[in-house]
């Protein structure tokens, strides 16, 4: 996030022995911007709640400071793309507890379901039912000026539902804020795939085509087409890594995390979600259904189904959009 004062700002920047220098564009001369300080956690609170959509696409705001037991999450949110809680919290120093304080929370959002919808009900005047929530999707936000190198090493390692964003402040209300880790790490003992790794909330490819999440039995014709269906989205998108639910598995974007299309197996077929709630960006077919008003377990407002070869062919393009639109 960038803010613009009276004149035009470019931003240049050099990494020199881990030390990076802003520098602002004023009358073809290049002026250092020096970096300042956040008075408060609560100045970091209140800055990014004002402007929550703004800087996490499609996050809602729903409460502050909510107790809940013995613990108060800074920030509350709601992902209307995901269909899923977000807990935000800030810090204002370096601070060695915050992965397990992140843990925490994300155990909370699992244990007090029932408090996490009656509160986004009632502030956001909803209507939302406990299995309306994808749960699977909820995730834990630190916001910070500073971090252990053991937690930037930790937000790398793929799954784990807590992301780190570096704030800073510098003069003229200059803003920057951007995400750590975006780098995947692989578990030391796993060879390089596309596979889930240890992770909070483990669920195996293998194990959810077998049945064992659920009560859907996919035919091996069904496996097979899977199969296609999923090397098709990885060679068609480079940039995209395939990550395993209880009840779907999505591909999302490596840089930021967004659901380009999510894929759940029944016995004869697979439904494709594409990943978007902006109903103008697809047109209804008989192939390409809106299911905005239409309970699933998919992310996204659309869905095909996939019995065969030809819809996949017939998927690539409808996905390619969403990918386009999420760049």
């Amino acid at each position: 996030m960038k803010t613009r004062d009276n004149y035009d700002q470019v931003y240049l920047s050099e990494v020199l022995k881990n030390h990076m220098r802003i520098f602002q564009s004023r009358d073809n001369n290049l002026v250092e911007i020096h970096e300042e300080s956040f008075d408060l956690e609560r100045t970091i609170q209140n800055l990014v709640e004002k402007n929550l959509d703004s800087i996490f696409s499609g996050l809602e705001f729903v409460d502050s400071e909510f107790q809940i037991d013995d613990l108060r999450p800074d920030t509350i949110a709601f992902d209307s793309e995901k269909k899923s809680f977000v807990i935000i919290e800030y810090k204002k120093i370096e601070n060695r507890s915050l992965i397990d304080q992140g843990v925490s929370y994300y155990q909370l959002l699992h244990e007090r379901k029932e408090n996490f919808v009656l509160l986004y009900n009632k502030k956001l005047n909803k209507t939302a039912d406990i299995n309306d929530i994808h749960w699977d999707e909820t995730r834990v936000i630190f916001i910070s000026p500073e971090y252990t190198k053991y937690q930037k090493r930790a937000s790398g390692f793929q799954g784990l539902p807590i992301e780190l964003y570096k704030i800073k402040k510098y003069q003229d209300n200059m803003i920057s804020l951007n995400r750590i880790g975006d780098t995947q790490i692989q578990s030391p003992d796993s060879p390089k795939s596309n596979k889930p790794r240890i992770t909070l909330s483990e669920y195996i490819e293998e194990d959810y085509l077998a049945g064992k999440y659920h009560n859907q039995y996919p035919t091996d014709e069904t496996k097979k087409l899977w199969n296609q269906l999923k090397e098709t989205i990885e060679n068609t998108f480079e940039d995209v890594e395939f990550i395993q639910k209880k009840i779907y598995a999505r591909h999302s974007l490596r840089d930021g995390g967004s659901s380009i299309c999510t894929l759940e197996a029944l016995k004869n077929k697979i439904v494709l979600n594409y990943s978007t709630s902006d109903m103008t960006l697809l047109e209804t077919t008989e192939f390409v259904e809106d299911v905005s008003n239409v309970g699933h377990h998919g992310i996204g407002n659309f869905r095909s189904a996939i019995e065969s070869s030809e819809d996949i062919t017939k998927a690539i393009p409808f996905i390619q959009k969403i990918y386009h639109s999420k760049k």
